[in-house]
């Protein structure tokens, strides 16, 4: 799936409008050819990418941003240059500028997310309408660092916060983390800068290095949740199959067979123990982590933590207890049985609000990426 279409605006949009800003000029050429050409990719990565981090990443290690930005700048300033031909008096020269700033201010009025872009343009357009000669326009401007903060508004800092927020919401460990030293990195390069603004390129190799640090720890996060998890569910399912409802549990259940159901059924009986055993080898052998280790891990916690466990309390319980019982050439005690059936009866196997945001992170996922698209994807603001 794409990149979110509010994260892909809020990355590509200046790179959008300075493009269109051209081509309302009727810019042409060869430059102009290759300028469309890097926006293309840019909005094809949006399109074929589903990761925030690794997108952005993608942009930067290919020099989309700094190519846009040398292209543009050798576009415009040779626009300019032919325009400027014209201008005789540095009074015509100032002005020709500031209907250039001015143009591209428009283009930032309505999209929040440009704020840090609008700010800087319409403090240069009023430094130039401050009554100041063309002259000590642009050595203000250079020395105020103007030009520069301009450079440094294409990475936006509140952007990296959204991203933070949303994995805070979401209560995603490894990309708290990852974001978090992002942000970090963002600051001290801001810091280090008499601009107050991060070196581009500076900012696009850290983040390289971010995302290869944190890339394998991520897999192996996801690894262990995946493995801890169909643990779980060899010992739910075999408790299960004995259980008097399996017959038409869905796990089991082939339509108009009989016989091929209990055929499943036996197999379930016979074959979770010796499955589950060669997973805990395998598990322990990668992991170096036991069945007891798994309720104290991190992973577990921060699942349990952010209601992504499924099983209700009372079944959770119970698969631990039947837990010591899972073993080849066994079956479980009849009073686990029974508790399987009550439980599944009277239909308390699942917890609640698994799987749901508590209200005041629906509040803080709307107010971030929107009421619209909030009320698309949960069907409620």
């Amino acid at each position: 799936m794409p990149i979110e279409k509010q994260f892909a605006d809020s990355m590509l949009g200046t790179f959008r409008n300075l493009f269109q800003e051209l081509a309302d000029k009727n810019a042409e050429g060869e430059s102009f050819d290759k300028l469309r050409a890097k926006l293309d990719r840019m909005e094809q990565l949006a399109v074929e990418m589903d990761d925030l981090s690794a997108f952005s990443a993608k942009l930067t290690t290919e020099g989309l941003f700094v190519d846009f930005s040398n292209l543009y700048g050798e576009i415009a300033g040779a626009m300019a240059a032919k325009q400027y031909a014209k201008v005789t008096t540095d009074e015509e020269l100032l002005a020709q500028t500031l209907a250039a700033y001015e143009s591209s201010l428009k283009n930032y009025e309505n999209e929040p997310k440009q704020k840090p872009l609008y700010d800087i343009l319409k403090h240069i357009i009023d430094l130039g309408r401050s009554g100041i000669s063309y002259p000590v326009f642009l050595r203000v401007c250079e020395e105020k660092g103007l030009y520069k903060m301009m450079e440094g508004g294409v990475v936006s800092r509140a952007g990296l916060v959204e991203e933070l927020t949303f994995n805070q919401i979401f209560n995603m460990a490894v990309p708290i983390q990852k974001t978090t030293e992002l942000l970090k990195v963002y600051d001290t390069l801001s810091d280090q800068s008499p601009f107050k603004t991060p070196d581009l390129f500076l900012f696009g190799l850290e983040r390289t290095r971010i995302d290869w640090h944190y890339h394998p720890v991520q897999n192996r996060w996801d690894a262990i949740v995946r493995g801890w998890e169909r643990l779980f569910e060899l010992v739910f399912d075999w408790l299960d199959s004995f259980a008097d409802f399996a017959p038409a549990d869905f796990r089991w259940a082939a339509l108009g067979d009989m016989q091929r159901t209990m055929r499943n059924i036996k197999r379930t009986n016979d074959c979770n123990p010796g499955f589950l055993k060669e997973r805990e080898r395998i598990f322990f052998e990668y992991f170096q982590l036991k069945w007891d280790d798994i309720f104290t891990h991190e992973t577990f916690l921060n699942e349990m933590k952010s209601g992504r466990i499924w099983y209700s309390d009372e079944l959770f319980a119970l698969i631990q207890e039947t837990y010591p019982h899972c073993k080849p050439f066994s079956k479980p005690p009849k009073e686990l049985i029974q508790h399987a059936e009550d439980i599944h009866h009277h239909q308390r196997f699942k917890r609640p609000n698994s799987f749901e945001l508590t209200p005041a992170d629906q509040k803080r996922l709307s107010d971030l990426i929107g009421e619209e698209k909030f009320k698309q994807i949960y069907g409620k603001a």
